[in-house]
């Protein structure tokens, strides 16, 4: 596997640039009380790792610090403001494509990360017109909407990819949402660390497959973007 870190400057140059680069991007969240802060960028390196693996693309390093968005204000969550977060993406992107690399994938385990890559790509393209630059949170490109927050279904990612868990506090609880878009959550559902759904339920085995389900599902679809970007 191909791992940005790991290399060294001498061994950049020498790369396929035509190989796509995966960007893991996450987000220092509150998860509950049963979940570490560091889910989200966990799974965003977990699953972007193991894409690395199966198809050859090149992993960057991850980031931990996304759009905190309603959850900014759970005791815990650390992120960027919307405007970082647009700047914080398009310079990362630019500087891989200032060194050839212009097929970029930014892999995300926090949702509203796609709010500041929206604006971001556009400003990429005033400078790099020809990137290919791709968004992907992991649930949702997999086809996999059986997932809330800190609810069953993301603990139970959370179980097999590794982040802290502790069961023994997990609290179920379904958050109630009012027909306007919410500014924080914190401010309807305080104490309750964001969960929406029934974290009480989640096994490591369901997860476990869910996670292999997922990464075939991606694997897949990023092998076909590497041999079409690299038979050109």
């Amino acid at each position: 596997m191909i791992e940005w870190k790991n290399l060294t400057s001498s061994e950049v140059p020498q790369l396929d640039k035509r190989l796509p680069v995966i960007i893991p991007v996450g987000l220092v969240e509150a998860h509950g009380p049963h979940l570490g802060l560091s889910l989200d960028f966990d799974t965003a390196d977990y699953f972007a790792r193991r894409l690395a693996q199966a198809t050859g693309a090149i992993l960057a390093p991850v980031l931990p610090y996304g759009f905190a968005d309603e959850m900014a204000e759970y005791e815990g969550t650390i992120g960027l403001t919307a405007d970082t977060a647009i700047a914080v993406f398009t310079d990362l992107v630019c500087h891989f494509c200032r060194h050839g690399f212009k097929n970029i994938l930014i892999l995300s385990g926090h949702g509203a990360n796609q709010v500041a890559f929206n604006v971001a790509i556009q400003r990429i393209w005033e400078r790099h017109p020809d990137a290919h630059v791709a968004y992907w949170n992991y649930w949702t490109e997999s086809g996999y909407n059986k997932i809330a927050h800190a609810d069953q279904g993301e603990t139970e990612i959370a179980l097999a990819v590794g982040t802290r868990v502790t069961m023994d506090l997990a609290v179920d609880y379904k958050v109630e949402k009012p027909w306007y878009r919410i500014r924080s959550r914190a401010a309807i559902c305080p104490g309750t660390g964001g969960i929406n759904g029934y974290p009480s339920k989640a096994t490591k085995e369901a997860g476990a497959k869910v996670c292999d389900d997922i990464v075939a599902i991606l694997a897949g679809k990023l092998a076909t973007i590497v041999k079409q970007e690299t038979a050109s």
